[in-house]
């Protein structure tokens, strides 16, 4: 796939998955619209590359994984750790971009290990776990207050990274728990 262009991989990929009575209009109209969505415009003629070719950069690579999945325009998007490996502005657009898909009326559901402050903002819903243990479920912009085992703590400050703050106390509470 490294000597495919990004148009080229999601219209191969659009040939396979949609259905087949579809016309080749149609299917190039749902690519550009994929590509559009994605925010791929600027790398859509470029080849994806590989460990000897040079290509696109890896947040491109991973929104072009998540473009291959959205051509089917699915209901459901269940993605685990779509930032993993990415720098915070690269984190920043995938999770953007998800946003927009799931503000388009489609449900997305994704893990996401310790998130920048500006990541934390574009989550509508938050569900917190700890140790295996759900402690906050809800909308995530009501997330500043974390009860957990009757403990109470308070982000006093905007500049916190709330998730740095909610894993810190969680980690925090479980080893007074398990010390008592």
């Amino acid at each position: 796939m490294g000597t495919l262009t990004v148009r080229e991989t999601l219209t191969y990929s659009a040939h396979l998955r949609l259905p087949s009575s579809m016309a080749k209009a149609e299917i190039d109209d749902i690519v550009e619209g994929t590509i559009m969505e994605m925010g791929l415009q600027e790398c859509s003629d470029r080849l994806i590359g590989n460990w000897h070719l040079r290509g696109i950069s890896g947040g491109e690579k991973k929104r072009l994984s998540i473009a291959l999945e959205t051509l089917v325009r699915p209901q459901l998007l269940f993605l685990d750790e779509p930032t993993s490996g990415l720098d915070s502005a690269a984190a920043f657009f995938v999770i953007q971009t998800l946003r927009n898909i799931a503000h388009d009326g489609r449900t997305v559901i994704s893990s996401v290990h310790q998130p920048s402050s500006e990541v934390f903002t574009l989550f509508d819903d938050l569900f917190l776990l700890s140790a295996g243990e759900a402690v906050y479920f809800g909308e995530a912009k009501m997330a500043v207050e974390v009860q957990v085992y009757s403990h109470s703590f308070d982000i006093l400050e905007s500049e916190f990274n709330m998730f740095s703050h909610f894993s810190f106390c969680l980690k925090y509470v479980m080893r007074i728990l398990i010390n008592i």
